[in-house]
Parts: C-alpha cells; structure tokens; sequence
C-alpha cells in the first residue's frame, strides 16, 4: 500500500462514516467513465465502504453499444442526486451537480486543481488504468472481467492507442492484455478510431462527445468529431450551427475538435459568441482532457479569451 491509496483509503472511510457514498462519472459519460466507476465500485467494495454509481446524464451512444458486451449495463445506474450525497468523482474533477465532493481521481491535467479531502489528477491514457492501479496497490485479485473494462477504456479512450495522452508503456500493456484475455483488437481498434458517419446533419454531428466546463466562471461548451471526410461545406455547416447553439447556451466559447486519426492530426476552432472563429493546428491527435482544454482554461483564466 503506498502513499496514495492510503489517504484515497482514509479520504472514503471517513465519508463513508455518514453511509454510502455515491460515485459518478462527467457528464454524458463515455465508455472511461463508466468503466472507471464501475472499477471504484470494486474497490470501495474491497474495503467494505458502501458505495452506489449514479449516471446523473444519459450515457453516450457508444457506451450502450460496448458496455452490455463486457457484463455491464447502465440502465440501473440512471439517477438524481441531492445535496445529502457524497460524491466520488471518476474520470472530471469539476463538480456539477448537488452533493459534497470527498474524492476525485482523474486523469485530465490542469493547473487549477479542486479542493477536495482527496484529489488524484495524473496524465494517464485512461482514467480506468488509474483506478486499476489503485486496485492492484490495495492488493486486490485483479478479475479478466475487470482487466476487461481497463484495456478496453485504454483503447476507446485514446483513439486505440493513437492518442498522445497514452504513454507508450501503457500501450504496450494494453495490447499486451488485449491478446491474453483472447479479446478481438480489430473491434477495439474500429471502436477506438469512432469514425462518425459524415452523411448525418450537421446538428447532429457538431453535438458529438459535449462537455461543459467552467474556468474562473467563464463557461466553455466543447465537443468534437472524428473522421477522415470533413469537407470544407460541411464544416462550414457546423461551425455555423455551434455559433448559434453557443448563442442559445450562454457560454462564453465553444471548443470544436475534429481528430482525424489515420492522418494523426486534430485541429480546434474557437468559436466566440461574435462569430469569430480561431483555429489552431496540431501536428497530433490532440487529446482534449490533457492538451486542448487545459491550453483554453490557461488562456480564459489569464485574460487572454476571444471577445
């Protein structure tokens, strides 16, 4: 046991002194959210803590499509949350809704860290291969169904291993498990890679993966798309939709990715509540938790925001 998972430890025992706690993923949660409540479930299990998972949002398309194939299914999980809850959060660090927040274990970087009894905030390919590690430091049998979960948040998780938050280690352990457990890479690679259907309206495809956040008070809606067919007309549809969807929310800027991961690049547009649009090239597969959101919470946070 080191450091970490005793004051994680510490940090759930004296919540859970006042009954259950809840553990929730972010908002439209994705197949790492999931996976990474579930593993905290097994965790806090193994400590004999009471805990509950609580989907407040719906779940994205892929999560119902992937989850029920490895034994876990979100229908169960759907529910409100109240000010009496105690909050654990997996895979975000910003709370959004009623409860008090005792933990956090995330792997989405920033410089302005929450403060919570317990925060855990490393760069990691998946927030899933954190509680993993935690798991396995609490000195928990470890079950295939359970590694499962972890390769497969990996691959979806980091556009299947694309990704530059994964670290090549991690890669490596992923593909390594992935044959071990007779898992079929083909399909977590098409899962990973989540090329959109370009023949869908443009209000459906500006609407992928939405998540909001809030820097200092200023409000930043993002979400993205990914695929090797974006043409100039459709983009210019879709930036045109998210400028008024961004009108309609009040927010203060709208992030909009479009990864193209057989080429291995992301490009970002800002969109500001006048119509400007800022674009930003990455020689990468930029990943929005580690790279992109952390560079917008710096450039709000020091003044530096469009309009």
């Amino acid at each position: 046991m080191n450091q970490a998972e005793r004051l994680c430890e510490a940090a759930m025992r004296a919540a859970a002194d006042g009954g259950r706690v809840t553990i929730i993923g972010h908002d439209t949660p994705d197949v790492d959210s999931v996976a990474s409540s579930v593993l905290m479930h097994a965790l806090l299990t193994h400590w004999s803590i009471p805990s509950r998972i609580v989907l407040p949002t719906c779940a994205d398309a892929q999560v119902e499509r992937v989850m029920p194939a490895l034994g876990v299914h979100t229908d169960a999980m759907n529910g409100m949350l109240t000010e009496e809850d105690t909050l654990v959060l997996v895979d975000h660090h910003q709370a959004r809704h009623p409860g008090r927040v005792v933990a956090c274990v995330d792997h989405h970087p920033t410089d302005y860290p929450p403060d919570y009894p317990y925060v855990q905030i490393e760069p990691c390919g998946a927030c899933a291969l954190l509680v993993l590690r935690l798991m396995k430091q609490a000195g928990m049998r470890i079950t295939e169904d359970q590694l499962r979960l972890a390769v497969t948040a990996a691959y979806l998780d980091s556009v299947a291993l694309r990704s530059e938050k994964i670290a090549a280690k991690e890669a490596a352990w992923a593909r390594k498990q992935a044959r071990a457990l007779g898992m079929e890479e083909a399909w977590l690679i098409r899962e990973g890679l989540g090329l959109r259907d370009m023949s869908l309206p443009p209000e459906e495809l500006a609407m992928t993966g939405r998540k909001e956040y809030d820097f200092g008070g200023r409000r930043v809606v993002s979400t993205y798309v990914q695929t090797d067919a974006m043409t100039q007309s459709l983009l210019n549809a879709i930036l045109k939709e998210l400028h008024a969807q961004l009108r309609l929310s009040g927010a203060d800027l709208w992030v909009f990715l479009v990864h193209d991961p057989l080429a291995m690049r992301s490009t970002r547009y800002d969109v500001a509540p006048d119509g400007r649009v800022t674009v930003t090239e990455y020689g990468m597969l930029a990943s929005r938790g580690k790279t992109v959101m952390p560079e917008v919470e710096r450039m709000l946070r020091e003044g530096e925001g469009h309009g």
